[in-house]
Formats: C-alpha cells, structure tokens, sequence
C-alpha cells in the first residue's frame, strides 16, 4: 500500500468516527430530552380556553350521571381510578355520587399541577348548585383531577377529596 492509499485509508476510518461519534450523541440527545423531568409546579389556571375546556369536561360528566348514562361515565374516568377501585357500569353511583337534572356546576378553581409532553393534570373545584325555577342553592362543593391529553385530544376525570385538593393546591 503506497503513501497516499494510507492517508486516504486514515480519512475515510476519521470521519466514520466522526460521523458515528455524532450520531451517538444526537440520539444520547434525544433520549434526554425525552426523560425530561416531569413539571410539578403547582399554578393557577390563566388560560381562559382551557378554564372552559376543563368546565365543558365536568358538566359533561355531570351530564352523564343525571342521564344515568354508565357506559359514557366509564369512558371519561381516569383508567388508574377505575382499576384502582375495580369500578364496572354496575358499580359507578358509588363512586361518582348520584345526582338529579336540577343540579348545575360551574368550575371555581382549576390549578395546573403536572405537565409531562402535553398531558396535563389539573385539581378542581367544582361548585354544584341545585336549580329551581326562582332560585338556585348551593349544595356544596366537589373536587377532581382532570387530565388533559392534547397528543390524543382525551379527557380524564378522577374524583378526589377536599383533603387532597387541598394538600396539593395549598399545601395544608
């Protein structure tokens, strides 16, 4: 092998390192970039669109309970609730409360307190309200998880109680 066959020889193995020694780093790149950590950071809810996302996903639930609607409520509840509590159609008033047509909810507070590649979990406040023709009575308050996927355009609800909303929103 003469000289010049050599240096060539030494360029071309060079640069296979190179462009190797490049690859594996953008794909090491990649790999951190998708185990980034999740977001906790615990922030009231400013944007107007996803407040009446978020209230347009609760008097949907809501909806499907005065409707008495099993099957539908099944399919927005959290999947890791329902496993947890091995809730069927059969089972789900126990669970999600049982409520008639006159009740009406408006969503009071909603925080942010989770966000991981555009899945986002929200605590809420949900104020129900007992509708009549001339008036309107508060009959308490109610407190979910939802989760907001924007990869799969989903919803999920999980009910929880004062005691975690509050633990998690206010740290007491």
């Amino acid at each position: 092998m003469n000289k010049t066959s050599k240096i060539e020889l030494s360029i071309v193995i060079l640069l296979v390192v190179i462009f190797c020694g490049s690859f594996i780093y953008m794909k090491s790149m990649e790999v951190m970039k998708d185990n980034e950590s999740i977001n906790t950071d615990v922030v009231a809810l400013a944007d107007v669109n996803r407040f009446f996302t978020i209230d347009s996903a609760i008097s949907k639930y809501f909806s499907y309970i005065t409707l008495k609607d099993g099957e539908s409520l099944l399919s927005i509840l959290d999947e890791d609730y329902i496993s947890r509590n091995n809730i069927t159609t059969a089972n789900i008033y126990q669970f999600v409360g049982n409520y008639n047509s006159n009740i009406k909810t408006s969503l009071e507070e909603a925080y942010r307190v989770s966000s991981y590649k555009n899945i986002y979990k929200y605590y809420t406040k949900v104020v129900l309200n007992e509708e009549t023709l001339y008036d309107s009575t508060l009959q308490g308050y109610n407190y979910y998880i939802v989760t907001i996927n924007e990869n799969e355009l989903t919803y999920a609800i999980e009910p929880i109680s004062e005691i975690i909303y509050n633990n998690k929103v206010k740290g007491s």
